[in-house]
């Protein structure tokens, strides 16, 4: 009995080993599990910093310039851009085609009264005075058409005299009228590039200087409409030299900014070929002068 017992003593012990050692193998299992679920949430962290990163990288992408389109071939006949200043590569025909710097004041290109204030004169000079700076501007610039009447189409334009009141001494003042606001910015432009010191003003609506019908005195310059007969003869040396000038200029528009050539000549016109003044178009007086 004794014997017996002791077995079922012993018996007894190995079980309770074995539920312990059962215990404790689940208890490590547990704590591994527990360990992965800690782990879990640290790999889930990661994927923020991830999306963060992504989010980065698309403000990046955002921020980034948008590439410019090619901009798309042109016919070597397309009309110069008007704010390139590069020489046109042909002759010019229109005025949307030269290459002057637009002035800084435009008129709307619908107005329906546009005009320029061209230039202004002393009284002493007489109402027949012949405007030749900006008569050969004009003629070194094709683009534009002369006529006698009121204007009526793009591109033509017209002259007459006024005369201002006592306010402005007297003055005689050259207005120009054209058929719409875009052709008397251009005719601006040009006179602005070609005569150092301009202060030619597209107007729209009523002229400044108090002028209006009543000022006017008469049409001028309408023989610009046929431009080889008003050509510089040999003892007009100012007209030579203001040719010379504008047609520099017309060739190439930054040649305004380093180029004295006008006045230089009426200077000492015997140190230019003024002879040149007499080629006709521009280009073969720029060829006469090289």
């Amino acid at each position: 009995m004794k014997t017996l017992s002791r077995l079922m003593l012993v018996v007894a012990a190995l079980n309770t080993l074995a539920g312990c050692g059962s215990k404790e193998a689940e208890k490590e299992k547990s704590s591994k599990d527990d360990d992965s679920e800690e782990e879990a949430p640290t790999k889930k962290k990661k994927k923020p910093a991830a999306s963060a990163s992504a989010a980065v990288v698309s403000a990046a992408a955002q921020a980034a310039p948008i590439p410019t389109p090619t901009a798309t071939p042109t016919s070597t006949d397309a009309a110069p851009s008007v704010s390139d200043n590069k020489p046109p590569s042909g002759p010019v025909t229109d005025p949307n085609q030269q290459t002057y710097a637009d002035v800084a004041n435009p008129i709307a290109d619908n107005c329906s009264t546009p005009a320029v204030l061209m230039t202004t004169a002393p009284e002493s000079v007489g109402a027949d005075y012949a405007w030749t700076w900006t008569r050969q501007a004009l003629l070194a610039n094709q683009q534009f058409k002369v006529v006698s009447g009121s204007p009526t189409a793009h591109g033509e334009v017209a002259f007459e005299v006024h005369q201002a009141s006592d306010t402005f001494k007297n003055a005689w003042v050259l207005v120009a009228k054209c058929h719409d606001g875009s052709t008397c910015n251009k005719l601006a432009a040009v006179n602005k590039a070609i005569i150092k010191g301009s202060v030619s003003q597209p107007v729209c609506g009523p002229l400044p200087m108090q002028l209006s019908a009543s000022t006017f005195k008469k049409p001028v310059l309408r023989e610009l409409g046929a431009p080889q007969n008003t050509l510089p003869d040999s003892s007009d040396v100012i007209g030579q030299c203001a040719r010379l000038h504008a047609c520099t200029i017309a060739m190439d528009p930054t040649a305004n900014a380093k180029t004295n050539i006008g006045l230089d000549c009426q200077k000492s016109p015997s140190n230019f070929k003024t002879s040149c003044a007499t080629r006709y178009p521009c280009v073969e007086v720029t060829k006469c002068l090289e």
